[in-house]
């Protein structure tokens, strides 16, 4: 049997965690974990548009979270 992989989902502009939904369902039916995040001022996540002063304060969540892993965790990054 196949190990479970490890996907996380980054939406593209305009988006959020929310347009993986299909995605996110037919991966984790496969036996996979997945996690989808939503970036800064886009979906549910709390931080507004104005707040944001580069592209680096809009993928806060998504590095964040890659620091929280444990170092032998791999996962599969996938954008949209």
């Amino acid at each position: 049997m196949e190990r479970q992989k490890h996907f996380v989902l980054v939406h593209g502009a305009g988006h959020g965690a929310w347009c993986w939904y299909k995605v996110a369902t037919l991966l984790k039916s496969a036996g996979h974990k997945v996690t989808a995040l939503d970036m800064a001022a886009s979906g549910l996540h709390p931080k507004r548009v104005e707040e944001l002063r580069d592209i680096s304060d809009y993928f806060e969540p998504l590095m964040e979270f890659m620091k929280s892993l444990p170092p032998e965790e791999r996962v599969i990054l996938v954008g949209s």
